[in-house]
């Protein structure tokens, strides 16, 4: 059976999204065996600040916030550039062998490679700025929110031709979080522009802990799970996931391996794809999509 959920980003983020239909899944088994069961909604901290926005000014506009022609109903900005998702597995003999390369955080190691590979494809236009998106650890299991820590880095050196273990340094320990300054942007604006964040910056995304193999129907667990984003700015974005059950289970979740997904200028995943290749990310030339 195949199961899928679309998901605006207003009522909440991926963490929120993986929550509720794993929710669901359990609410489907209790009505199969009891009936419909009582529940009590849980309050969406956007939506309230939403209607009380906070009057506070923003001194300077985020790095990592891009403001966009109006879309009008469509929620979508269209791309000046056509994009392209490409998605494969990272074993956990991957892992290991990245770590003795890079010593640190699995997912600060992996996006600096793909940070420098892309500054070689874009040349003249090397990423220099980048977005993080992390999960909030404050964040209530099971709430509906937009919580994630979003962070800029800034590299003023060349990212071309500087040490991947510089790289994934600068993005471990001098990410400086704007979470806080998107929403004021926002909200002082009341509404009036659209914005992007995915893909404003070429962006990496963490969502390991997402628990995206929670889902349990009638005794069973998802064999594979993947998640993409619409609406991605031309800068691109990599999405670093639990990976699938195949890859070895672990108890509640996914694989101890990794799905990475990215969705980037189509004209710019053939040289990609070499490039992971040197660097022993891809192995195949086959994608899982």
């Amino acid at each position: 059976m195949s199961l899928g959920l679309s998901w605006a980003h207003v009522l909440g983020d991926a963490f929120s999204a993986s929550d509720f239909i794993n929710r669901w899944a359990q609410v489907v088994g209790v009505i199969q065996s009891t009936g419909p069961p009582k529940t009590t909604p849980t309050p969406n901290r956007m939506l309230e600040n939403s209607i009380n926005p906070s009057p506070s000014p923003t001194k300077d506009f985020p790095l990592s916030l891009k403001r966009v022609d109006p879309v009008g109903d469509h929620w979508i900005t269209p791309n000046d550039t056509k994009m392209e998702t490409i998605s494969f597995p990272i074993s956990r003999a991957q892992i290991a062998n990245l770590k003795s390369q890079i010593p640190g955080p699995f997912f600060e190691s992996l996006s600096a490679i793909v940070w420098k590979s892309i500054a070689k494809i874009r040349e003249q236009s090397e990423p220099k700025a980048v977005t993080v998106f992390k999960n909030n650890p404050k964040r209530a299991k099971g709430e509906l929110t937009n919580s994630q820590i979003i962070s800029s880095v800034q590299a003023d050196f060349s990212v071309v031709e500087a040490d991947p273990r510089r790289l994934a340094s600068l993005l471990a320990e001098e990410a400086i979080e704007e979470t806080t300054q998107i929403e004021e942007s926002v909200e002082n604006d009341q509404g009036l522009s659209d914005f992007v964040v995915y893909g404003a910056n070429l962006s990496f995304v963490d969502w390991q802990e997402a628990d995206f193999y929670g889902l349990e129907l009638q005794g069973q667990r998802p064999d594979f799970v993947s998640y993409g984003i619409q609406g991605v700015g031309d800068n691109g974005v990599v999405l670093v996931l639990p990976g699938p059950k195949c890859s070895g289970k672990v108890e509640g979740r996914g694989g101890e391996g990794r799905l990475v997904t990215m969705i980037l200028p189509e004209n710019e995943v053939s040289e990609l794809k070499s490039e992971l290749k040197k660097s022993g990310l891809l192995l195949e030339e086959e994608n899982i999509e």
